[in-house]
């Protein structure tokens, strides 16, 4: 079941205070791929798919949303580093 944005063990008031407050639709889809799962690439492309929904959310806001752009780029890389914890990795 897709919990938001970040790890279940991050407290929830602490991811929507940093990112979630405006990513959660973006983060629970991505949740998803992780729990359908698969292989490596499987989670890259679940991965650059996160990615390109947060760059949408952000071109929704037009100019002023684009300091957002820095916090989806920590995000993703954060995620790329150790989103293999959580992901369910299966043939």
């Amino acid at each position: 079941m897709p919990n938001g944005c970040g790890p279940s063990w991050i407290p929830c008031w602490l991811t929507n205070l940093l990112f979630g407050w405006f990513f959660k639709a973006s983060c629970n889809k991505h949740d998803e791929g992780y729990i359908q799962g698969g292989d490596e690439i499987r989670r890259f492309e679940c991965d650059w798919k996160f990615l390109k929904a947060m760059r949408n959310d952000i071109n929704r806001l037009k100019w002023y949303g684009q300091p957002l752009l820095l916090v989806a780029l920590v995000y993703y890389v954060l995620v790329r580093m150790f989103g293999w914890l959580y992901f369910n990795y299966r043939k």
